[in-house]
């Protein structure tokens, strides 16, 4: 994993391979950068659990835990809201294509509820690049 923090304390870029041991300090990076900015720690906690969500969709099912391809991830703390980044280098996927968790046939499924879990808690959710690239956006209130 290599860290870059750029413009101060505002933007944080981390790029790792596509392996799920990254996580680990992926997560202490990102608390640290969460708590610089909300003071709220249930709203830290919600960030980071849907951030690691998102970048364990993207090492998983977008670069199919392709170590030699990498998960990209921008924080930025500006106009009053945190943003998260979180894009790999997969095929993509639209996102109604995805079947939807509480839906009789997957109600008892052993995965596939990140998305829906990203698009209830986070304040707006964004796909682009064809699904490579998911925004999650939060209003801050500290």
């Amino acid at each position: 994993m290599t860290a870059r923090p750029e413009a101060g304390d505002e933007h944080l870029r981390l790029v790792l391979s596509s392996r799920l041991d990254e996580m680990d300090s992926v997560v202490d990076t990102t608390e640290a950068f969460l708590q610089r900015h909300e003071r709220d720690e249930d709203r830290v906690y919600t960030m980071l659990l849907l951030a690691s969500e998102a970048i364990t969709n993207a090492i998983e099912h977008g670069n199919a835990l392709d170590a030699s391809k990498e998960v990209r991830i921008d924080f930025y703390s500006r106009d009053g809201r945190i943003e998260i980044w979180v894009e790999d280098e997969g095929p993509g996927f639209r996102r109604s294509e995805v079947p939807d968790p509480l839906s009789r046939e997957h109600l008892l499924a052993e995965g596939g509820r990140g998305i829906y879990l990203i698009e209830q808690l986070a304040d707006e959710v964004r796909f682009e690049m064809d699904g490579r690239r998911i925004g999650i956006f939060f209003r801050r209130t500290a």
